[in-house]
């Protein structure tokens, strides 16, 4: 039986109604209760789709065919992090959503995301890379100048 209930995603994953310029979702991690088995991965995976759906739709009714996407993780651990889960969801949304991410805004996020981001970074294509913004006690933390 899954404890991720669809009502507690929609308080997590939902469309900003509040932005009226492009579709844009959002991705509350506080309380995040991590997908801890295939149905879950799955539950969760296809709940951020069909809200990434909607922010997009929102977007073409304003001419735009793209979307935003914005993660709160200011109380995120890395206890929190499953990985198969992330793998997956980055698989599914870069199959069903190609080219379409305009921006990701991470808001609060932890050193270790940093850390890790200064990391990876050097696998990303530059396009990808400058679509990225941390954002950190409201205001830009980290900007890539995507010289390396």
């Amino acid at each position: 039986m899954s404890i991720i209930s669809d009502e507690y995603l929609k308080t997590r994953i939902y469309v900003d109604e509040n932005v009226n310029t492009i579709g844009t979702f959002v991705i509350d991690t506080e309380n995040w209760i991590q997908p801890s088995n295939e149905n879950e991965i799955v539950k969760v995976t296809s709940f951020v789709a069909n809200v990434a759906t909607t922010a997009l739709l929102k977007s073409h009714s304003l001419g735009l065919d793209k979307f935003d996407v914005t993660v709160y993780l200011e109380k995120f651990k890395v206890s929190h992090m499953n990985y198969k889960f992330i793998g997956y969801l980055s698989d599914i949304l870069k199959q069903l959503f190609p080219e379409k991410l305009r921006n990701a805004i991470i808001i609060d996020p932890p050193k270790f995301f940093i850390t890790g981001y200064e990391i990876i970074k050097k696998f990303l294509d530059k396009p990808t890379r400058k679509k990225l913004h941390l954002v950190k006690n409201n205001k830009e933390v980290y900007f890539d100048n995507l010289e390396d």
